[in-house]
């Protein structure tokens, strides 16, 4: 046969297994979303998960949009159960196998298939501590061949729990979709903004307890929260009894396609997160820090977890305690009384994200990761 005529190799399938995926809305899921796409280039992709394609016809799930285009991955929907994700592994016959995140259901399918990776980003290992299938889970977490995880902090909260040193490869953003606004007026209304799935560890309440010593220099600030969860109710209580309601807007659910467009209406975000230890609940990193500074907005994060590692203190914005609003106040002061300043950190930001914060250099790293016989560990 003419060597022109050869048929191109197959390329290497692999499953991805995964409980969260888009269109759910997440972290978790934008970080799997992104890195298969990145994947997809040099292996055939599948997503194994029992959440569905609403481009299948079996329709969105409520609140959250649509998948991105084009999407370069195969998706087989199937029960959330370890024997449908494990028939579903022998069927598919895949080289590799990727656990998209730390479950005992993703966990033990992978283990009854053969070798497998796995990724752990923070809440979901920690969470398996307290409960009874704690010494399977650490078990089968250790036999990934890799482990990977998003941060150095859970990297040392993995190796902490005896399990082996993994690989890192932190997320990233995409700098096409999140881009700088021109240049805000001056009159218009200094305006803060959070936006996050409404839990304790986010460190809203620390923003609303620093806005009465803000409103006071700044009377027309304005404070953004984007997102909904469990903790709304009490954040609005609170704010009702600080008294800074007129100044607070809670935005409920964002759609994805419109996200972009409320970081341009900031001056600032800020996010104190901290670490709730007896909730087992931790911030692994906060994609959102990073989509905040491809927006060049400067960023506020609490000296915590992996958020610390989303923002170069001093150049793409200020690590403050999360639990400490006199610093809250101090860091968003200076940062509005310094429009200079407040545009330097956010133009820092930017050039960080294009250079290296980006979902193509994560997906070089995760490919690099998966690679037989990459020793690389971080």
């Amino acid at each position: 046969m003419n060597q022109w005529l050869q048929p191109a190799p197959a390329r290497p399938r692999l499953v991805l297994l995964t409980l969260d995926f888009l269109p759910g809305v997440g972290g978790v899921q934008e970080y799997l979303y992104q890195i298969g796409q990145r994947l997809a280039e040099t292996y055939d992709v599948t997503v194994v998960t029992p959440i569905s394609d609403p481009l299948s016809g079996s329709g969105p799930l409520p609140g959250s949009g649509l998948l991105p285009e084009p999407a370069r991955l195969q998706r087989v929907v199937v029960p959330a159960t370890p024997l449908a994700f494990w028939q579903h592994l022998r069927h598919l016959r895949p080289a590799q196998v990727l656990v998209g995140h730390a479950h005992p259901r993703l966990l033990l399918a992978a283990a009854f298939y053969g070798r497998y990776s796995a990724i752990a980003y923070g809440n979901d290992f920690l969470a398996a501590q307290k409960r009874w299938h704690r010494l399977l889970f650490n078990r089968l977490l250790a036999r990934a061949a890799p482990l990977i995880t998003i941060s150095q902090a859970s990297s040392l909260r993995l190796q902490q729990l005896g399990l082996p040193k993994p690989l890192i490869v932190r997320p990233g953003v995409d700098p096409q979709r999140f881009t700088p606004f021109p240049r805000r007026l001056d009159e218009e209304p200094p305006t803060l903004l959070t936006v996050g799935r409404l839990v304790g560890r986010k460190g809203i309440d620390t923003v609303l307890q620093s806005l009465p010593a803000l409103l006071a220099e700044f009377p027309d600030l304005r404070y953004l929260i984007g997102g909904d969860g469990p903790d709304r109710q009490r954040l609005e209580q609170l704010a009702q009894r600080l008294g800074v309601t007129p100044a607070v807007s809670f935005l409920g659910k964002i759609d994805p396609a419109a996200l972009p467009h409320l970081y341009r209406q900031a001056d600032i975000f800020i996010m104190p997160a901290r670490a709730e230890e007896e909730n087992s609940s931790v911030e692994g990193f906060g994609i959102v820090y990073l989509e905040a500074s491809a927006s060049s907005l400067p960023v506020i994060a609490g000296h915590s977890g992996g958020s610390a590692e989303a923002v170069r203190d001093g150049q793409t914005g200020l690590l403050i305690p999360p639990d400490d609003p006199a610093r809250a106040v101090e860091a968003a002061s200076r940062l509005l009384r310094d429009p200079v300043w407040r545009r330097q950190l956010g133009a820092n930001g930017r050039c960080w994200i294009e250079a290296e914060m980006n979902w193509n250099r994560a997906g070089e790293e995760m490919l690099s990761a998966l690679l037989p016989g990459s020793g690389r560990r971080s």
